[in-house]
């Protein structure tokens, strides 16, 4: 019951609402994660009051009501103080994750009042404080008036939960086969025909594990495998194997479930405020005394990173990777900062990604190509549905990759792979002529949705008669289509050009005017491909007259600053026009479910913009922008509410 109750309570927690100094202090400043939300902001963004009138809220309260048999009906009622601080944090500790939630209270008694009584009978109280937690179990929840710590603990180098034992005796198998020599004498053949199926059995036993098989001997006495001496040897081997690890397991989740409630008791104790993630200058400098709604840091990659994926290799047997990786070249160092705000026009999540010093340098040259603002010129963002574009450095990318792997694997004359891989990197490395390798790709690309349309295609169906024989027809429907435009940089036309001679020849592609069309696409494709090169740019797109209009020089652009400076500026850029996708498509092509809510949907539907800089020092830094109608929503965080509630009818 209880482990049904806690994923409401956390919920809640989230959905609802890091100030209130006496709990993050409880933080230790070696965490390897901390998430805050703060529940004073939250609840000026919408109060308790309105949130309890949304259909979420409804739904929530109804199933609090529910699970408490309705003591509590009302958000209120759980005690929780919504005008502080809730926080989560991770902590790698001697192989064990323990995951701990901080949240504070305005009273126990609400939180109490979802416990049922079998529940309440397990709860230890210990002077101010008291805690629940199962014996076997790396969960423990303890609280008193004001503050609730829940802990769940997992145990990293555990092998206990994994029980594989389908091993057979090989003995046992042998006394089968004897058996069926013996049958083999029976001189009525029928008993031949039988032993020689259950041969065929017995044989499928031995590569499979043995399954079942009976024989039959000479005096058409059945002989079961599962009654033979060898079986049921191995059968008492293997209980006690079993026995063997069921007694490893519990003790090895005993004493994790003490691990479990000594640590709760530490982080319960007094504040830490001499070691606390306060006293951390790279939370503080991440984070500090932001303001946001909410605030995500992860930091120590390598770590996780050992406990996880180390272990988790190690228990499939497939070895330790440092023994020929140097992994801290990517995870050392590294922390990852995230902010979100809930403000009055939009919803912004800013994020922060730090890298160690051989990082940067590697990155600096991939990440920070050249743009090609030709690539402006071919936009019109009146018709403009979204686009995706990547400004990155071929001849960057080629020069710093083999010196990457070079780096992650150790040079050691005793280890194969390491030696394998550095001498590829090499290879590549003189081989490959990154300069000319850029005038073909240089790295920077554009790909935008410009339309949607409507196309006609034809596809197979099938006609049954009352015999249910059928037969094939052929069909035609309306699709709608978005076209597209992909553009690259490339300062090869003779390549391009003869590529396409090689396909014009072959009968694959057509050529008109300078565009190139794909003439054998398939019927299943919805598609038509064409291609063009102008002005150092490779075109391909699935309107011809985009690229005949581009080529005659007649294309109308339209883009605004805001857009031009996020292509430009960035190493990566998308965005999203979600209200002119919404408006475009077709009611018929959306889910019975919410043809009823497509007028709200189109007119609440704003746009998108994901941005990631290029690198700067150590850092690169990232941004979604989501917009907000400009009427109906009191701010964000209440559009977000009301869409929910929308999409619940």
């Amino acid at each position: 019951m209880i482990k049904q109750i806690i994923p409401s309570i956390i919920a809640l927690c989230f959905t609802m609402s890091l100030g209130a100094q006496e709990l993050i202090s409880k933080i230790p400043s070696n965490a390897s994660a901390v998430v805050t939300i703060k529940g004073r902001n939250i609840t000026q963004l919408m109060s308790v009051d309105d949130f309890s009138s949304s259909k979420l809220g409804q739904m929530m309260i109804k199933e609090i009501s529910k699970e408490t048999d309705e003591k509590i009906t009302t958000i209120e009622g759980l005690g929780l103080d919504l005008e502080k601080d809730f926080h989560y944090f991770l902590e790698v500790n001697d192989n064990t994750f323990y995951n701990v939630f901080l949240i504070p209270l305005k009273n126990s008694q609400g939180f109490l009042s979802l416990l049922p009584e079998r529940e309440k009978d397990k709860i230890v109280s210990e002077g101010a404080i008291s805690y629940l937690q199962e014996e076997y179990d790396g969960m423990t929840m303890m609280w008193n008036d004001n503050t609730m710590i829940m802990v769940f603990a997992v145990d990293q180098s555990s092998e206990d939960y994994f029980y594989d034992d389908y091993s057979y005796n090989v003995e046992t198998v042998e006394e089968v086969v004897e058996a069926m020599d013996a049958a083999e004498a029976v001189e009525d053949s029928e008993a031949v025909e039988e032993v020689e199926e259950a041969a065929d059995a017995v044989e499928e036993i031995v590569v499979e594990a043995i399954e079942e098989t009976v024989i039959e001997s000479t005096e058409n006495e059945v002989v079961d495998y599962y009654d033979s001496p060898g079986y049921k040897k191995q059968e008492a081997d293997r209980q006690k194997r079993r026995q063997e690890w069921q007694a490893k397991k519990d003790q090895s989740q005993k004493e994790l479930a003490a691990n479990t409630l000594k640590r709760a008791k530490q982080i319960f104790g007094k504040n830490n405020a001499t070691n606390s993630i306060l006293k951390n200058t790279s939370y503080m400098k991440s984070i500090g005394k932001n303001n946001a709604e909410a605030t995500v840091w992860v930091n120590d990659f390598m770590k996780i990173y050992e406990e996880t994926m180390l272990n988790s290799m190690s228990m499939l047997g497939a070895g330790n990777p440092y023994e020929f990786m140097n992994l801290g070249v990517i995870y050392d160092g590294i922390s990852v900062a995230g902010k979100l705000d809930f403000e009055e026009d939009k919803a912004t999540f800013k994020m922060d990604y730090t890298m160690n010093d051989e990082m940067a340098k590697l990155y600096k040259p991939m990440y920070n190509g050249k743009f090609n603002k030709n690539f402006l010129n071919y936009l019109n963002e009146d018709k403009l549905l979204g686009y995706w574009n990547l400004n990155t450095s071929t001849e960057g990318t080629l020069v710093a990759y083999p010196k990457l792997l070079d780096q992650m694997f150790k040079s050691d004359s005793k280890n194969t792979i390491s030696n394998s891989v550095s001498l590829a990197s090499n290879l590549v490395s003189i081989l490959l002529d990154e300069e000319a390798a850029a005038t073909i790709v240089r790295g920077d690309m554009l790909l935008a949705l410009t339309d949607l349309r409507e196309q006609t295609v034809t596809y197979t169906d099938y006609e049954y008669d009352e015999d249910y024989n059928y037969k094939e027809i052929e069909k035609t429907k309306t699709e709608t289509i978005p076209d597209f435009i992909f553009m690259f940089t490339s300062e090869q036309e003779k390549l391009f050009r003869n590529l396409m001679r090689i396909g014009v020849n072959e009968g694959e592609i057509s050529y008109e005017n300078g565009i190139y069309e794909i003439v054998n696409m398939g019927s299943s494709s919805p598609f038509e491909i064409f291609a063009m090169y102008k002005d150092n740019t490779v075109f391909i797109g699935s309107s011809k007259q985009h690229l005949v209009e581009i080529n005659s020089g007649t294309y109308v652009s339209k883009l605004s600053k805001t857009h031009k400076t996020n292509l430009t500026r960035n190493s990566t850029s998308m965005y999203v026009n979600g209200k002119k996708i919404v408006s475009e498509i077709p009611v018929d092509s959306y889910p019975n479910s919410l043809k009823g809510e497509i007028g709200f949907i189109t007119q609440n539907t704003e746009d998108i913009q994901i941005n990631f800089s290029r690198v700067k020092g150590n850092s690169m830094k990232g941004e979604m922008i989501w917009a907000t109608p400009e009427e109906g929503h009191k701010n964000s965080f209440a559009y977000f509410i009301n869409m929910i509630d929308a999409l619940m009818d």
